[in-house]
């Protein structure tokens, strides 16, 4: 093995900034980036979730979690109610001013695959996704 920087890492890293570039410009207009994006996203996708599931899917710790939800509520793209019968657990749902967000989130999916994908057979995209999610 090399003592350099394989030229994976590097590409993952570049990918990786090119992305939060795309995703941060596609939703200047939301008061949310490429961070909050995955938080929207879930919660549209799953309304009334409890933080503590969507902490495991997206995988992050609970600081951070609160941070964004935080976050999320001083935009006004979520709202935190309270479990009728146990009161310590808590659900999330988005508003109506975060749908459009998350409907945005949506369509620059559309697009960055659209876009990265092009002229790559098929076969290839699913080779290259598997390897990553090993």
């Amino acid at each position: 093995m090399s003592d350099q920087f394989s030229a994976l890492g590097r590409y993952i890293s570049i990918f990786d900034r090119l992305m939060k570039m795309y995703y941060d410009r596609g939703l200047a207009g939301f008061e949310i980036g490429w961070g909050q994006q995955f938080y929207v996203e879930y919660l549209y996708d799953h309304p009334g979730a409890s933080p503590q599931e969507m902490a495991a899917c997206i995988r992050v710790d609970k600081a951070t979690l609160t941070k964004i939800m935080k976050k999320l509520t001083q935009v006004g793209y979520i709202r935190i109610v309270g479990d009728e019968r146990d009161r310590r657990v808590k659900h999330l749902y988005l508003t109506e001013q975060g749908v459009p967000a998350a409907k945005q989130i949506k369509n620059i999916h559309a697009d960055f695959y659209n876009t990265l994908s092009r002229g790559i057979p098929p076969e290839e995209l699913a080779a290259a996704e598997q390897t990553l999610r090993q």
